[in-house]
């Protein structure tokens, strides 16, 4: 038997190629490890530096939210610590000048509290002898009487505005029995006639709160649906259980008037909201704090308070109060 002979190409070329395959394949992988590596590195150094963004971001949607006393934490990074030493000074500055237009409005309303006083005091003299004007002086006192009762109830909404902008609200919290204070409430209030319905798992229902500014709420709601809502609100009580145990109740009151338009249904609880329905809405006798005090206790309560259509389908605004509750074992 003859031996083949191995070829040219057989000892010296597919021995070449295979090895410049291996090495090829060999280049690849480490290739892409290398890439893979590259981009875990990219990624940990990208999040690294992109991390501080996301914590001034944060303590800024903090401050926007109320708590003006937030600040970065103090950082070794030069880089960091001109961007953490930038938005604290920033912080301060803002807290510095809210806290000094609160104090403002706060000394001012105190101020005005004393003349208002002997103000009131006048027109009351003034009023017990009304029988004895003619009668133009008859009508000029009605106004002055009705100005300085707006007028009171302007310096005492905004020396409470700045107590909670001043952080100084404290609440005085105790448990309601809810169907038993909203009556309470209602017939304190300045439509004290005003219908209220109460579902029956509401009759034995306990809400924790501050009684005085609770019943303040439900005043101003009446006030407003008094004043422009068609002056006939009706209040109700209602669980959300639906048959489980209550850990919520709403306290709803509903009017007559035109209702709010969808688009200013957040613009409505603004301090001193004007324009459209939201800006009479919003006022106490133009005053413009009204409402914007009922989201301020109900918030403090941990509740929430919105305005939407009737579910009657009859033209009006249905306000709702809602506050967390327990039901009484009966």
């Amino acid at each position: 038997v003859t031996d083949e002979v191995p070829t040219v190409t057989e000892v010296f070329v597919f021995p070449t190629l295979q090895t410049a395959a291996l090495a090829a394949i060999a280049g690849v992988v480490l290739f892409t490890s290398e890439v893979q590596h590259g981009a875990l590195a990219g990624s940990f150094a990208a999040r690294r530096a992109v991390r501080p963004v996301g914590v001034a971001a944060q303590a800024a949607k903090a401050i926007a939210g109320g708590r003006l006393d937030t600040r970065l934490e103090p950082t070794d990074d030069p880089d960091l610590s001109v961007l953490a030493n930038s938005f604290n000074d920033m912080a301060t500055a803002l807290q510095t000048r809210i806290e000094r237009d609160a104090r403002f409005a706060s000394d001012v309303s105190h101020e005005l509290r004393s003349p208002l006083m002997t103000l009131s005091a006048s027109v009351e003299v003034m009023d017990a002898r009304r029988d004895e004007m003619p009668e133009r002086a008859q009508a000029a006192l009605d106004l002055l009487k009705s100005d300085v009762v707006r007028f009171q109830g302007l310096v005492e909404d905004l020396l409470e505005i700045s107590r909670f902008d001043a952080g100084a609200v404290r609440l005085h919290r105790e448990e309601l029995l809810a169907a038993e204070f909203v009556r309470q409430a209602v017939g304190v209030s300045s439509l004290p006639e005003t219908p209220i319905a109460v579902a029956p798992r509401a009759e034995h229902v306990l809400i924790n709160g501050d009684r005085r500014r609770l019943a303040r709420v439900i005043a101003n709601l009446i006030d407003n649906a008094r004043l422009h809502g068609g002056g006939e609100p009706e209040v109700s009580i209602v669980d959300i259980a639906a048959g489980e145990p209550i850990t919520k109740i709403q306290i709803i009151v509903e009017d007559h008037g035109a209702g709010v338009p969808e688009a200013e249904r957040q613009l409505i609880f603004e301090r001193f909201a004007r324009g459209g329905v939201a800006g009479r809405r919003a006022s106490s006798d133009g005053a413009g704090l009204g409402l914007a005090l009922v989201d301020e206790h109900v918030r403090m309560h941990g509740g929430r308070v919105w305005v939407e259509d009737r579910h009657d389908g009859a033209p009006g605004a249905r306000f709702v109060i809602e506050l967390d509750a327990e039901e009484l074992d009966e």
